[in-house]
C-alpha cells in the first residue's frame, strides 16, 4: 500500500465502528483494520449459527445499533477485513505504520497513518486449572465464535464454567444448537443475572458459588471436576463432584489486547482491582503518544454503550489532531458524546464491570498444572520463582520464561498477574519487563 492517508482505525467493534464513523463524517480519509471477516466485533459479529436462515456468505453483522449500522452507506477510504496488524511504529515524522497481513499468511505490507484509533478490544480471561490443556477446553468465545462461524461445536455435553458476562449468552447459544449443556457454573455466590438468556432453562441448571477445578481425560476431556466456592473461591471440602462431559467452556471476564499499544509505547494503568493493565488515556483519549487515541475495551472501560461513545469521541479528536476542527468546534462536536459516555458510565451494569479475582482460585492448582501453555510453564516453577525473589510479571518470565512464548501473555498473563500478586500478598502485579 503507498500513500499516508489520515486516520487508521484498529479494531471493528462498536468503539471502533463509532471512530470511523466520526472521522469519516469531519473529512478524514479513513482505512478500518479488523481480524473479523465482517464488522462488529465480539458484541455484534456475524452470526451463522443456523444454516439456511440467512444467505449464505451475508456480511452484515445482525443487530446494529442505529448509530453504527450506517457503517454500511459510509465509503470508507479502505476496510481490511480478516487483517490482523502484527507490528506498528511511529516515525520521527509523526508518520504510524502499521504492518498487517491477512489470516493465510500471505505476503505482509504496510499502512501509513497520520493518526491512529486504537480499537482492539480484549481477549477473554481463562484461569488455569489441573487438565484445562485438554482438549475440549476451550475459552467460552471460541466456543461460540467455532459455533458462529463454522456452526460446528467442540462437544455434545457441555460445561459451560467461569463467571461474568459470557456464559449464559455462550450457553443459551450452544443449547439452541443441540448441545447438551449439563450446567452453567457462576463462580461468584448470587450472581446468576442473565440466567433468563438460556432456552429451556429448566433443563440447563445453573449454580452459583460453583466451578470446574479440574479436568480428566486421556487423549481430550472425558470427565470435569466440580466444586461448590466459598466467598474467596477456595473449594468448600466434601464438595467435589464429578460429572462425564466432552467439553468445558470457561470465561472469567475480559482482558484488554495490549500487543499494539505496547508496540507504539502507550503508556499503561492498571485497576487495583483488576489483574489486567489498560492503556492510560487523557480526556480526549488521547495516549501517551502523539497521534495516538484508544477507545473501548482496550482503556478498561466496560459495555458496549461506552465504547461506541468513547469511540465517537476518540474519532472526532483524531480529526481535531489533524486540523479539520478548530477549538471551539471540537467542544460542541465532543459535547454529545461525552454526556453519553458519562450516561453509559452510571448506567454501567454488573456484566459490564470487572471484579476482583478472588485469591482463592489458586487452591485449584497443584504443582504440576500448566500455567503458560506456550512455554508449558507449571505451577511449581512460578512458585519456586517467587519463593527465590522474584515479585512481578517482568521477574517471573525472566526466570520462567512464562508469558514469553508465541502468545507473548495474551493467555497466561493477567492470571499470572493475579497469582503472583496473590503468592506475594502485595498489590497486582504490573508489567516490568
Amino acid at each position: 500500500m503507498s500513500g499516508v492517508i489520515d486516520v487508521g482505525v484498529v479494531g471493528a467493534g462498536p468503539a471502533g465502528l463509532a471512530a470511523a464513523l466520526a472521522a469519516t463524517d469531519l473529512g478524514c480519509e479513513v482505512t478500518l483494520i479488523d481480524t473479523g471477516h465482517g464488522p462488529g466485533g465480539q458484541r455484534y459479529h456475524q452470526s451463522l449459527r443456523f444454516p439456511g436462515r440467512r444467505p449464505a456468505g451475508q456480511a452484515a453483522p445482525d443487530h446494529l445499533p442505529p448509530g453504527l449500522a450506517r457503517i454500511r452507506q459510509v465509503q470508507l477510504g479502505r476496510y481490511l477485513a480478516a487483517t490482523t496488524v502484527s507490528r506498528a511504529e511511529r516515525g520521527p515524522d509523526g508518520v504510524i505504520t502499521l504492518w498487517v497481513g491477512g489470516p493465510e499468511g500471505g505476503a505482509e505490507t504496510t499502512v501509513e497513518v497520520r493518526t491512529v484509533v486504537l480499537a482492539p478490544g480484549s481477549a477473554e480471561l481463562v484461569l488455569p486449572f489441573p487438565g484445562w490443556d485438554l482438549p475440549g477446553v476451550t475459552a467460552a468465545g471460541a466456543a461460540q465464535a467455532l459455533l458462529r462461524g463454522q456452526g460446528v461445536t467442540v462437544g455434545r455435553r457441555a460445561l459451560v464454567a467461569g463467571s461474568g458476562p459470557r456464559l449464559f449468552p455462550v450457553a443459551a447459544e450452544l443449547a439452541e444448537a443441540g448441545v447438551d449443556v449439563v450446567a452453567v457454573l457462576e463462580a461468584r455466590a448470587g450472581a446468576e443475572a442473565g440466567r433468563e438468556q438460556v432456552p429451556r432453562s429448566e433443563q440447563v441448571p445453573v449454580r452459583a458459588g460453583s466451578a470446574v477445578v479440574a479436568c480428566e481425560g486421556s487423549d481430550r476431556v472425558e470427565r470435569a471436576v466440580i466444586a461448590e466456592l466459598d466467598e474467596d473461591w477456595r473449594p468448600v471440602p466434601g464438595s467435589h463432584r464429578v460429572v462425564a462431559v466432552d467439553a468445558v467452556h470457561l470465561s472469567f471476564g475480559f482482558a484488554p489486547r495490549l500487543e499494539v499499544p505496547r508496540a507504539l509505547g502507550c503508556a499503561e494503568g492498571q485497576d487495583p482491582s483488576w489483574p489486567a493493565a489498560a492503556v492510560a488515556c487523557g480526556d480526549d483519549l488521547g495516549t501517551s503518544v502523539p497521534g495516538v487515541f484508544a477507545a473501548g475495551e482496550v482503556t478498561g472501560v466496560g459495555g458496549a454503550d461506552a465504547a461506541q461513545w468513547q469511540g465517537d469521541l476518540a474519532g472526532a479528536s483524531a480529526a481535531r489532531y489533524l486540523g479539520r476542527l478548530d477549538p471551539a468546534a471540537y467542544e460542541a462536536r465532543t459535547r454529545a458524546p461525552r454526556t453519553r459516555l458519562a450516561d453509559a458510565a452510571r448506567g454501567a451494569t454488573w456484566n459490564d464491570e470487572p471484579r476482583p479475582l478472588p485469591p482463592g482460585w489458586l487452591d485449584w492448582l497443584d504443582p504440576g498444572t500448566v500455567v503458560c501453555r506456550c512455554q508449558e510453564t507449571r505451577w511449581a516453577e512460578i512458585g519456586a520463582a517467587i519463593a527465590g525473589g522474584a515479585r512481578d510479571l517482568g521477574a517471573v518470565a525472566a526466570v520462567t520464561g512464562a508469558g514469553t512464548g508465541y502468545c507473548q501473555g495474551r493467555v497466561c498473563g493477567p492470571a499470572l498477574r493475579s497469582a503472583i500478586s496473590a503468592a506475594v500478598s502485595a498489590a497486582p502485579v504490573g508489567d516490568s519487563a
